[in-house]
C-alpha cells in the first residue's frame, strides 16, 4: 500500500475534529442567540411597577364604639366578648335610683320656682289674684302642688297686705297735712280781711288824731292790733310752706315706695327666671339620663373590646365600654404607604393581596382595587414615623378564588399596588442613570 493511502483511524480523529467544531459553533451560537433573547426581553418584555404594602383587614365602616354620655352605675351586663348583637339590642342596664332621686328634686325645685314667679308676675302687674301657670295647674290636686301654690298665694296676700297699709299711712299723713293746710289757710285768709279792716281804721283814726279829735293811745292800740295780726298772718305763710313741703314729701315717699316694691319684685322675677331656665336645662339632662338607663347596640355585629365586667361598678361619663364590629359592612384592607411613595397610588389603582394567616402554599394572590387614598399623612404614635393611610377592596372575582375562606377584620395582609410597567433593564439601569442625572447637574 502506498504512502497516501488513508488510515481508518485517521479518518475518525478527523470526524470527532469536526463534529467537536460544529458543536462549539452550535453551542456559541446558542449562547449568543439566548444572551440576545435575554436582552430582546430586558428591553421589551413588560414587568409590573408598583409599591408593596403591609396592612390588615378592616371594617369598611369602621368599629363603633359604645359609650354611655353621663356615665352611673353598671345593674347588669347581658353580653360577653364575642356575642354576636342585633342594632337595638340592650347590652348594659344602668342603676336609675339616683338618676330618679335626682330628677324628682329638680321637678320639685322646678314647680316651687314657677309658683314662685307666679306670684311674682301677679305682684309686679299689680293683679288681684295670682294666675298659676298650666304646670301647677295640672297638678294641682297633689299635695306638694297644693302646698306650694297656697304658700305663694298667703305670701302674695300678705306682701300686699303690707304695701297696702304702709301706702295707707303715708296717704293718712297726706290727708292730714292737708287738714292742716287747708285750716291755716283759711286762717290766713281772714287774717288778711282783719289786716284790711284795721288799716282803714288806722287811716282815718290817724287824720282824726293829728287833728286832736282822737286820743293818741287809742292810736296806738290799733296800731298794735294790726301789727299783731300782721304776725300771725305771717305765720300763717311759714306753716302754709311747711305743710306744702311736707306733702310734697309724703307724696314723693310713697311714690319711692311703689318704684322700691316694684325694683325689687323685677330683681327677684329676673333671678327666679334664670333659675328656671337652669332647672329645665337640668331636668332636661336627668330626663334624658334616665333615657340612657339602657346601652342599646348602635349597629348589629359581633362585640369585641369589653371593658366592663362588675355588676355595680362605676363607669365615667364617655367612657368606652366595649366596641360592635359591624356584621353588615363590608371589609377593606387599610395599609400604610411611605411619604415619599404617595405620588405613586392613586385610587382605582389594581392591587395584589395576599392574606398570610391562610395557608399560602394553597392560598393564591387575589385582585383588589384602591378605593381610598389618605388625604394628609398621619404620624405613627410608638415610632413617630409619618406615613399616608391607604384602603383597598378585593374584588368579587378574588373573593371566588378564595374558594370560601373567611376573611375577618385585623387579619394580616401582604399587598402590591400595580402603579405601571417598566421593563427589566430599565429596573436594573435607573438607579445608575438616576445618580448619573444627578452627578451632572451638580457644580
Amino acid at each position: 500500500m502506498s504512502n497516501q493511502s488513508v488510515i481508518p483511524g485517521d479518518i475518525d480523529a478527523l470526524s470527532r475534529q469536526f463534529d467537536e467544531g460544529r458543536h462549539l459553533r452550535l453551542g456559541g451560537w446558542l449562547v449568543l442567540l439566548g444572551f440576545g433573547g435575554f436582552l430582546l426581553w430586558g428591553l421589551l418584555a413588560p414587568l409590573d411597577k408598583g409599591v408593596p404594602v403591609s396592612g390588615s383587614v378592616v371594617v369598611a365602616g369602621n368599629r363603633k364604639a359604645v359609650q354611655h354620655p353621663s356615665g352611673g352605675v353598671v345593674s347588669q351586663i347581658q353580653v360577653h366578648e364575642g356575642d354576636r348583637v342585633r342594632a337595638g339590642q340592650v347590652l348594659l342596664l344602668m342603676d336609675t335610683v339616683d338618676s330618679r332621686t335626682q330628677r324628682d328634686a329638680l321637678r320639685s325645685q322646678q314647680l316651687s320656682n314657677a309658683a314662685q314667679r307666679a306670684r311674682l308676675q301677679a305682684e309686679r302687674d299689680g293683679l288681684q289674684a295670682i294666675a298659676f301657670p298650666a304646670l301647677l295647674q295640672a297638678r294641682r290636686e297633689e299635695p306638694e302642688v297644693m302646698s306650694l301654690m297656697l304658700l305663694q298665694q298667703q305670701l302674695f296676700t300678705s306682701r300686699r297686705a303690707a304695701l297696702q297699709s304702709e301706702l295707707a299711712a303715708i296717704a293718712e299723713s297726706i290727708a292730714g297735712s292737708q287738714a292742716m293746710l287747708e285750716g291755716i289757710r283759711q286762717s290766713y285768709a281772714s287774717k288778711q280781711r282783719q289786716k284790711a279792716m284795721l288799716q282803714e281804721q288806722l287811716s282815718g283814726m290817724r287824720k282824726l288824731a293829728a287833728q286832736g279829735y282822737v286820743a293818741r293811745n287809742r292810736l296806738l292800740d290799733l296800731e298794735g292790733q294790726h301789727a299783731q295780726i300782721d304776725g300771725q298772718a305771717s305765720e300763717d305763710t311759714g306753716n302754709i310752706g311747711r305743710l306744702g313741703r311736707q306733702i310734697l314729701e309724703l307724696k314723693l315717699r310713697a311714690i319711692q315706695r311703689r318704684e322700691e316694691y316694684q325694683k325689687e319684685v323685677s330683681s327677684q322675677l329676673a333671678e327666679v327666671r334664670m333659675k328656671l331656665d337652669e332647672l329645665d336645662n337640668r331636668l332636661a339632662k336627668a330626663e334624658a339620663d334616665l333615657g340612657h338607663t339602657q346601652v342599646k347596640a348602635p349597629v348589629a355585629g359581633t362585640v369585641v373590646g369589653l371593658s366592663v365586667f362588675t355588676e355595680g361598678g362605676v363607669i365615667g361619663a364617655g367612657q368606652q365600654l366595649m366596641e360592635i364590629v359591624p356584621s353588615d359592612r363590608g371589609l377593606q384592607v387599610e395599609a400604610r404607604i411611605p411619604v415619599e411613595l404617595i405620588d405613586k397610588v392613586q385610587v382605582g389603582l389594581p392591587v395584589e393581596l395576599l392574606f398570610s394567616a391562610f395557608n399560602q402554599s394553597t392560598t393564591p394572590r387575589v385582585e383588589g382595587e384602591v378605593t381610598l387614598v389618605g388625604a394628609d399623612r398621619l404620624t405613627d404614635e410608638k415610632s413617630g414615623a409619618p406615613y399616608y393611610s391607604v384602603r383597598a377592596k378585593v374584588s368579587e372575582e378574588g373573593l371566588q378564588r378564595l374558594n370560601g375562606l373567611e376573611i375577618r377584620p385585623g387579619m394580616p395582609v401582604e399587598g402590591f399596588i400595580r402603579t405601571g410597567e417598566r421593563s427589566m433593564m430599565n429596573y436594573l439601569f435607573k438607579p445608575l442613570t438616576d445618580r448619573l442625572h444627578l452627578a451632572l447637574t451638580e457644580e
